[in-house]
This record gives C-alpha cells, sequence and structure tokens, in this order.
C-alpha cells in the first residue's frame, strides 16, 4: 500500500471506524488477564469480534464519547459559522458529554435532558458500556454548574481525543489544537497524566494528517517529536504557562514511558510480555504508550496493530481504541479488513459522524438552506427535534 496516496476522507474514516473496530473487539476482555484471554481464545489472544445475539460487535464507552466529542466540535464549528464567533471547543464538548451522560442514564427531554446532540436519536446509545466512574460523575457535577475536582490521571481523556485532530487539521483550527485536546481532556480527568496524553495523541494524529508519518520509522519519529513539543505547549488556564513549567515531572514521565513503548517495539519481546512491562493502560499515560507500541510495532497492518494492543491483562478497549485511531489514520479505511466492519454496531453513524468532520460546517449566517445537504446540517447542528412523542 501506498500510504502516501491516501486521501483525506480515508484517513478521517479509517480515524473514526479504526477507533471503533479496536474498541469493540477489546471490549470483551477489557478486564481479563492475558492468561484468561490465553486460556480462552489460544495463544494468540482475541483475534475476532465476540458477538451479540442480534450479530453485533458492540462498542464501549471510548467509541460513544469519541462520538459526542466530534457532534460537540461540529456543534461549535457551526457555530462560528453562522454568527462569527464562537466559545473554545471544550464548552461545547461539555454540552455534547452531558448528553452523552443522559444517554447512560436513559434520560429523554421528558425526564430533564438539556438536548445539544442529534446523537440523541440513537436508541443504541442508551446503553450502558462500563462507563468510567470518573466520567461521570465529573459530568454529573458540571450539569449541576459546579467545579469538578478530582486527581483522575484514567484514560478516559484520551480515549475520546481523535476528532479534535480531524476537525483541527481539515479545517485549519491547526494554530492551538494540541491545548485545546486538553482542554477537552480535562474536562474529567484533572490530573496531568490524565490529560497531557490527549496532547499527544493529537500532535501524533496531526503529524499522520499532514505526511510527516507514513510508516513505523517516520511513526516512531511522530511520536518522539509530539512528545518533545509537549513541555512548550501552553496553558491558558494556568496564567499562560508552559506544561513543562506547571507539570514538569508528568511530562517527563510521559514521555519516559513513551521512549520505553518505542524501544519495546523494536525487540523481538512477544507482544503481551512487552505491554505487560508497560503497565494495564487504566491511566492516560499506559494507554497511549501501549497504543504507540502496537501502533509502531505493526505499522504496516491495521489487523496485527488491534489485535496486538488488545490483548494484555488491563484496559483492552482503551489501548484497542486509542491504537485503532492511530494505525486507521495512518493506513486508511480501506486498510481495514472487512471482518471488523460488516458486524461492528453503529458503523453507519460512525461513518456519517467521520464524513461530517471531513465536510465541515455547510451552512453560513447569510445563506439560506436551499439543498438537502444544508437543511440536514442546519437540523443536526443547529438545533435538535425529538421523534414525535419523546416531548
Amino acid at each position: 500500500m501506498n500510504v502516501e496516496s491516501i486521501s483525506d476522507l480515508d484517513r478521517t474514516l479509517g480515524c473514526m471506524v479504526g477507533g471503533a473496530v479496536g474498541d469493540a473487539l477489546g471490549y470483551p476482555v477489557e478486564f481479563q488477564s492475558w492468561p484468561a484471554i490465553a486460556r480462552h481464545y489460544g495463544s494468540s489472544g482475541i483475534t475476532r469480534y465476540e458477538i451479540d445475539s442480534r450479530g453485533l460487535a458492540l462498542i464501549s464507552d471510548d467509541t460513544q464519547m469519541t462520538l459526542f466529542t466530534a457532534a460537540g466540535l461540529l456543534l461549535g464549528m457551526t457555530r462560528g459559522y453562522m454568527r462569527g464567533i464562537m466559545g473554545r471547543f471544550d464548552e461545547y464538548c461539555r454540552h455534547a458529554y452531558i448528553d452523552w451522560l443522559h444517554t447512560q442514564e436513559w434520560r429523554s427531554r421528558k425526564e430533564g435532558a438539556r438536548v445539544v446532540s442529534w446523537l440523541m436519536n440513537v436508541p443504541e446509545l442508551y446503553s450502558r458500556r462500563a462507563p468510567g466512574n470518573t466520567c461521570i460523575t465529573a459530568l454529573k457535577t458540571l450539569e449541576v454548574g459546579k467545579e469538578v475536582h478530582n486527581d483522575s490521571c484514567g484514560c478516559g481523556g484520551v480515549m475520546r481525543t481523535a476528532p479534535i485532530a480531524l476537525i483541527s487539521y481539515l479545517h485549519d483550527y491547526r494554530g492551538n489544537c494540541n491545548k485545546v485536546a486538553a482542554q477537552v481532556a480535562r474536562l474529567t480527568h484533572l490530573h496531568p497524566l490524565g490529560f497531557l496524553p490527549s496532547v499527544v495523541l493529537n500532535d501524533i494524529l496531526m503529524q499522520i494528517l499532514g505526511g510527516k508519518a507514513c510508516d513505523s520509522e517516520s511513526l516512531h519519529r511522530a511520536v518522539l517529536v509530539a512528545a518533545g513539543r509537549l513541555p512548550s505547549v501552553m496553558s491558558e488556564d494556568d496564567d499562560g504557562k508552559s506544561y513543562g513549567t506547571l507539570w514538569p515531572r508528568h511530562v517527563v514521565q510521559l514521555q519516559e514511558i513513551l521512549a520505553k513503548a518505542i524501544d519495546l517495539a523494536h525487540t523481538d519481546i512477544p507482544d503481551h510480555e512487552a505491554i505487560e512491562s508497560i503497565g494495564g493502560g487504566w491511566t492516560g499515560h499506559e494507554a497511549l504508550a501501549i497504543a504507540v507500541y502496537s501502533a509502531v510495532k505493526h505499522a504496516d497492518s491495521f489487523e496485527d496493530a488491534i489485535i496486538s494492543a488488545v490483548n494484555h491483562s488491563g484496559d483492552s478497549d482503551s489501548t484497542g481504541a486509542i491504537c485503532g485511531n492511530i494505525v486507521g489514520c495512518l493506513l486508511g479505511r480501506n486498510s481495514i479488513p472487512a471482518c471488523y466492519t460488516e458486524k461492528l454496531e453503529l458503523l453507519d453513524v460512525i461513518e456519517e459522524m467521520a464524513h461530517d468532520l471531513y465536510t465541515g460546517c455547510i451552512i453560513g449566517e447569510y445563506e439560506r438552506c436551499d439543498t438537502p445537504e444544508k437543511r440536514r446540517w442546519e437540523k443536526k447542528y443547529c438545533y435538535f427535534e425529538w421523534p414525535k412523542g419523546e416531548e
């Protein structure tokens, strides 16, 4: 495959669908140890989906929240196009995440839900798929207008980051997108190792989209470049100080675990052993490092990369999702084998959201919504209508 000829649309679809594929493959073994996985699935671990009674491979909260991240970003983008001014992207994501919270509580508008996203009209999203306690608790706090206080370094921030790079690269929000990634993750995860990994992942994806990574070696370099730039990112929420000044110990800790992951990717150590030496992936920095390890080691094969990323003792769906984002973006949608897409839950919704991220806002303040596409966009991102009977 000539990865240099992959289109932006193919990379966008690959990133979004790839993340969902890694998530769905890893979800059944999320809380299992590697020995238990090997006993049940064989020495290669899980390589094909566990299918539910409907014949589908289920996504987890990782893909759910990624979709709501994308919805929030597109709400913000549309607001800017329609009004000529917009707030920070994290504010729009906050509203979208509260919508996601309502799906986890099976709450509709008649029960007090404030709806901003068309995703609220997707019945399958009203499913609890082991949502993280940190996300649930933080969003309940934000919903009532209070300030979140926690010290969580869980991976619930980095697992939902990918759409930020896509909208930033495709629609020229590039100037501060690394900072935006941190701000969005920081809505729920306030420990530096809970939001700094989002900065690095965003930077890696931006480099892939910009053509600076096309194989294992260049992806290796992209990871090191992203980690090297991390200390100089400025935090406007902390008096404009740099991350390196604010959190020097945590910056170094993240850089070191990423360097370890890359070093391991160039050895012959079996994947599950290498990953076990990195950690379980429950924290943001460990989850990103595991995903980087698998992506760098198997940069030429989407299938090999995600199989590597989910077969370990730990947070398999999150490490699979992040790895799927990276390798899907690197190799494109067409690199994903049909066996991973044909039975993927909500594939149509995931691809619809990817197309919306790729297209971007197609309406404006002084334009008539005089085509079906423009009316569709207006309905999805300017206001939302519940189906009759749901009021």
